[in-house]
């Protein structure tokens, strides 16, 4: 179990429970319910009632949603220190999207009641969640003025830099893009169908903007991409 002093050094670096003190710090951990979640397994589920607000402390995982016909789409990955679930705070609420673990995740949990109580308690924490709240709409916004103006080649370029900045790691050839990433995942990223993406990857392979694999993406040339 990972030591609680690495699981408060976790909070404070949250956007949600930054400028609080240490005391209050230790108080929030030990209300919280700690939870190892096994790669492919759902951390919150579409649809069910949003009863519980979380933080992942350790490994990564995928926000999907599935559309009235059915369709998975792949909204984004968040990592270690980003949070979920900020609706629980509010009654009568679902998740609208599944969280699902893309390697071994540790996630902390706190009621939806709790956090309703800690916003009264700590009010910077209210500001700091509804702070977090418009940042996410205005990331939907861009990401929807992307989708109406911008090629296809410009939305995957800006994706992989995202996940590269984010996600990378250093890399003999460039920064390599960690998550299992696969060409169907790009596509639903980007809002585009999985030839388009393969056509492209290739075009950059070789290139050398990109240097791709099975699952496997590494960024030789971020400059090239934003270009």
């Amino acid at each position: 179990m990972i030591a609680n002093a690495v699981l408060i050094d976790c909070l404070r670096a949250n956007p949600v429970f930054a400028q609080l003190d240490d005391a209050a710090l230790d108080v929030v951990l030990a209300e919280a319910t700690i939870r190892t979640v096994a790669p492919g397994d759902i951390v919150v589920r579409q649809g069910d009632a949003a009863s519980a607000f979380g933080v992942l402390a350790g490994g990564r995982a995928k926000m999907i949603q599935v559309t009235a016909d059915g369709r998975q789409i792949l909204l984004r990955y968040i990592v270690a220190g980003q949070e979920f679930g900020l609706i629980a705070a509010l009654p009568d609420l679902a998740y609208p999207l599944t969280i699902e673990a893309v390697d071994e995740c540790l996630v902390l949990y706190w009621p939806g009641a709790t956090l309703a109580a800690y916003f009264g308690r700590y009010p910077q924490l209210a500001l700091n969640a509804l702070q977090i709240m418009v940042l996410r709409n205005q990331e939907l916004q861009a990401r929807y003025r992307e989708l109406l103006t911008e090629r296809v080649e410009q939305r995957l370029a800006r994706a992989l830099l995202r996940l590269a900045q984010v996600t990378g790691s250093c890399d003999k050839d460039g920064t390599l893009i960690t998550l299992p990433l696969t060409r169907e995942d790009l596509a639903e990223l980007v809002g585009t169908t999985l030839y388009t993406v393969s056509r492209t990857l290739s075009q950059w392979d070789q290139a050398g903007l990109v240097n791709t694999g099975r699952e496997r993406v590494v960024v030789t040339d971020a400059a090239g991409l934003e270009a």
